[in-house]
């Protein structure tokens, strides 16, 4: 093979190696050249525009030298630069860039690189062409693909880990295969009407709010007179939503059957208090207008229940006039969430 090469800074068109330069000026493709020595002789507009570069900049300096990198990378990628000289075409494999702009700020990109040998007219390699494309965009999609679809595996299992527990404990406490079957249509329903909030927002959380309102929207809502919301809002994880609706559900049903909602001036109101400072969220259930309630003998689904959410605590005092449910939970860090057990 010839090592009397023209000059790095010699373009190869006055060399004769090459005649396109105009050519590949005019291609919307990123391509640069490099000679044996791995200097580079030339790089298209759509090279240099990607790199905020001028041909002055890079032409004549060493590959490496131009864009320096790791120690090891360097070796893998001179490597892959030695097997193009020896006649064959390479790929490298795609890698980030980090690149500072003019105005001073700096974006990172992904490029795919493939280098193709320009053999002489003795069949000799003098130069190599590098075709860069930029997959930045393709990079990313491919990684929020990965990460929906591990997001997805891990929602599927919390949702089966959830009905399995919830149809566990519903058997416990059910008197017959037909009243095991009502009660659990009823959770499962009340779990899908949150899977369904959950879409609409594209899995970003929900108000607990919205999540009580849900639940006790059959027996009016948060209608004067009947239901109210005091204190603040608080949004909970997906998870947590889910938790609060089958214990929003579960309590509603109570007062359905036994509270609030089965006495003509039965009222409920319901107070939020989440304490961003000690991470903590206390919220109390608050039932009136009754007369005679006392503690249940046996444990429901309800209390069984509250084993399945490890980080919650739940007191019941039955007053004259009603029962008094307060609830406790730690908050995350993240957005208000339920702390996972």
């Amino acid at each position: 093979m010839p090592l009397d090469m023209p000059r790095a800074d010699k373009p190869p068109v006055q060399a004769g190696y090459l005649n396109f330069m105009q050519l590949f000026d005019t291609m919307p493709t990123p391509y640069m050249v490099m000679d044996r020595q791995l200097h580079i002789v030339y790089a298209n507009k759509a090279y240099l525009t990607m790199l905020e570069r001028t041909l002055d900049q890079i032409s004549g300096r060493y590959i490496f030298d131009a864009f320096p990198d790791t120690p090891e990378r360097v070796a893998s990628v001179r490597e892959t630069f030695l097997q193009t000289l020896d006649g064959g075409t390479t790929q490298l494999d795609r890698q980030a860039f980090r690149f500072e702009h003019a105005d001073g700020t700096t974006s990172t990109r992904c490029w795919q690189c493939t280098q193709t040998p320009y053999f002489d007219g003795t069949g000799n390699v003098v130069y190599i062409i590098q075709h860069a494309e930029d997959v930045t965009e393709e990079e990313n999609l491919q990684r929020r693909n990965e990460a929906i679809s591990l997001e997805l595996d891990h929602r599927v299992k919390n949702v089966f880990s959830v009905v399995q527990a919830v149809a566990a404990m519903a058997g416990k406490n059910a008197g017959s295969i037909e009243d095991f079957r009502e009660d659990f249509e009823d959770r499962i329903m009340a779990m899908s009407r949150t899977h369904s909030l959950l879409s609409r927002t594209n899995w970003a959380g929900l108000s607990l709010k919205d999540i009580l309102d849900t639940s006790i929207e059959q027996y009016g809502g948060f209608a004067p007179g009947r239901a109210h919301f005091h204190g603040n809002d608080v949004t909970l994880n997906p998870r947590a939503s889910q938790m609060a609706s089958l214990l929003g559900h579960e309590l509603a049903t109570n007062a359905a059957k036994y509270g609030c909602f089965s006495k003509p001036g039965g009222r409920l109101d319901i107070t939020c208090w989440p304490d961003l400072a000690r991470k903590q969220l206390k919220v109390e259930w608050k039932e009136s207008g009754l007369s005679g309630i006392r503690a249940p003998k046996q444990f429901g689904f309800g209390t069984r229940l509250e084993t399945f959410m490890p980080n919650v605590s739940i007191e019941r005092d039955y007053e004259e006039d009603g029962i008094r449910i307060t609830i406790r939970t730690i908050l995350l860090d993240r957005p208000l969430d339920y702390a996972e057990g």
